[in-house]
């Protein structure tokens, strides 16, 4: 099958690189810059599980490119618009589109444009960045890729066959893989996670060890944990018992360095998925009636570091 990365930042260097290794026909759509880049150092990716130095093909726009099987969309929430724009000539000559990003308001925006035959669903879990050289730096060894169609839209013979044909290659990658049918809930688990740690280490602007070294911090990340467990309930998934204590452990582990992409984002003064992860989340919330306050709180000052940095008052 034919596969291409929309973007080759962290998420899509890393998963589209171990593809390519696997000895997948990857294609990487890119800006210009990133595109020389690629193209005077390869694709490297440092990691424990195994570094790497690859050429790829990497294209600047999808006019006059050949049809492919399945677009993966690894682009941050900021730039979904864009990205939707740019994957429609892919998406006209029968692509499907596989979305890699958090929260669940990008598989609405994707599903109302191309319909219900051309978007599955999907997450990643990885802790990866990319250098100043632009190389990826995966952080642990942990690299999980999950995707599947929705509930609501069960997938037609064609794209049974595009993620038959995408598990057996990623099955071979340097990463774990799922397809699971239907991929609600992973979904929403995902969401759950990363707008708990999303919210509460941006909020407390530090690592969770930061956070549960602070007198009320156990209390205050259980609940907005509480919270996103509600907004996931009330659409219909809530979280299982044993997902449940599993994030537990790495959301108040004491001494623990994790923190979440935005947090990153913000020390290093960059755009954020505020309105994407958090403030999607407290909509939903709003609108099922809970007071959800910490998510109240976080989305407020998420705004807040939003607009300074748009009146540059970050410098």
């Amino acid at each position: 099958m034919k596969i291409l990365f929309l973007g080759a930042g962290a998420v899509g260097g890393y998963f589209g690189g171990r593809l390519v290794e696997a000895g997948g026909d990857v294609t990487f759509q890119v800006r210009p810059g990133r595109a020389q880049q690629l193209s005077n150092r390869q694709l490297v990716i440092q990691s424990p599980l195994g570094d790497v130095k690859l050429p790829v093909k990497t294209i600047e726009q999808a006019v006059g490119a050949g049809p492919v099987d399945l677009v993966v969309v690894s682009c941050k929430a900021y730039d979904l618009a864009q990205a939707i724009e740019a994957i429609s000539p892919h998406v006209a000559k029968g692509a499907v589109v596989l979305p890699l990003l958090n929260g669940m308001r990008h598989n609405e925006d994707l599903l109302h444009r191309f319909g219900a035959d051309a978007v599955i669903g999907g997450m990643c879990q990885i802790e990866a960045t990319l250098s100043p050289d632009g190389d990826v730096i995966h952080k642990s060894k942990f690299a999980r890729l999950v995707f599947g169609p929705f509930e609501e839209h069960p997938a037609n013979d064609r794209v049974k066959q595009v993620l038959s044909d995408f598990a057996e290659l990623a099955a071979k990658a340097g990463f774990t893989s799922s397809l699971l049918d239907p991929v609600d809930q992973a979904l929403w688990d995902k969401w759950v996670m990363i707008g708990t740690l999303g919210g509460i280490t941006t909020l407390m602007r530090g690592a969770v060890g930061d956070v549960m070294a602070a007198r009320e911090g156990r209390e205050l990340t259980e609940e907005l944990l509480q919270e996103a467990i509600a907004v996931a309930t009330e659409n219909g998934y809530p979280p299982h018992a044993d997902y449940l204590a599993n994030i537990r452990k790495l959301l108040m582990a004491p001494g623990s360095a994790f923190m979440a992409s935005m947090l990153r984002d913000i020390e290093r003064g960059g755009q954020i998925e505020a309105d994407h992860i958090i403030g999607d989340m407290y909509r939903r919330a709003h609108e099922f009636g809970h007071d959800a306050t910490v998510l109240r709180l976080v989305y407020c000052h998420l705004q807040a570091y939003e607009a300074r940095r748009a009146r540059g008052g970050l410098s």
